[in-house]
């Protein structure tokens, strides 16, 4: 089977599991690991930790009081998470599987032992390099090369879920409790122009990814 049949196949199979109550969530941070690593670093504070909760949500711990920094830091996580999608395939379709595995386990290994605190996200990280490891361990290429292609499916997947859900908020009223995003909470810009910004950035990266990586000429 084709790389490129494997990925339309991971890709089905990554946005239908972000309709399953449990897998959505395990889904989800997968995308909120690269989203808040990015974060976590931009925010540039000593203490500052992760939390992933139970609900698929996961935040930062740091204290920036400017609504507007925490907006262009959450626009950063969200932009670094798809270009991170768009590497991944970079490397799936060039055969680069092993290397896919290796810079997820570095990843996650990192945030558990500088960042990720509170019980369920370190519950969580451990899983998933428990997951990542075990086939690097017992040498199951075949395993690696599926693991990679679903790996950067379900980031590529969780992004545009992401991206969706900022720009719903960003159409919420401001004092509509189910408006939690960063990204939509500045009153510097207004929350539905940086909603649809985030939105518009993503259907582009969908489109290179089309075009680029499964070869469809348009």
């Amino acid at each position: 089977m084709s790389t490129t049949t494997l990925i339309l196949i991971y890709l089905v199979a990554a946005f239908l599991g972000s309709r399953v109550p449990v897998l959505r969530v395990y889904l989800a941070h997968i995308h909120n690991l690269v989203h808040l690593v990015i974060s976590v670093c931009l925010e540039g504070v000593r203490k500052n930790k992760i939390k992933l909760y139970r609900d698929g949500s996961g935040v930062t711990t740091g204290n920036l009081t400017s609504s507007f920094k925490k907006a262009l830091i959450s626009y950063a996580g969200y932009t670094g998470a798809s270009l991170a999608a768009i590497g991944l395939f970079y490397l799936v379709t060039r055969g680069y599987y092993h290397l896919v595995i290796y810079l997820f386990l570095g990843l996650c290994v990192l945030a558990l032992a500088l960042w990720i605190r509170n019980t369920y996200g370190v519950i969580w990280g451990i899983s998933l390099v428990v997951l990542l490891a075990l086939p690097v361990y017992f040498r199951t290429d075949m395993v690696l090369v599926h693991l990679s292609i679903l790996l950067a499916s379900v980031l590529f997947s969780q992004s545009i879920v992401g991206a969706i859900q900022v720009c719903r908020q960003s159409l919420m009223t401001r004092g509509n409790p189910g408006r939690k995003a960063a990204l939509v909470q500045t009153k510097f810009v207004p929350a539905v122009v940086l909603g649809m910004v985030l939105f518009g950035q993503t259907l582009y990266v969908g489109y290179y990814f089309v075009r680029n990586f499964l070869g469809f000429p348009f």
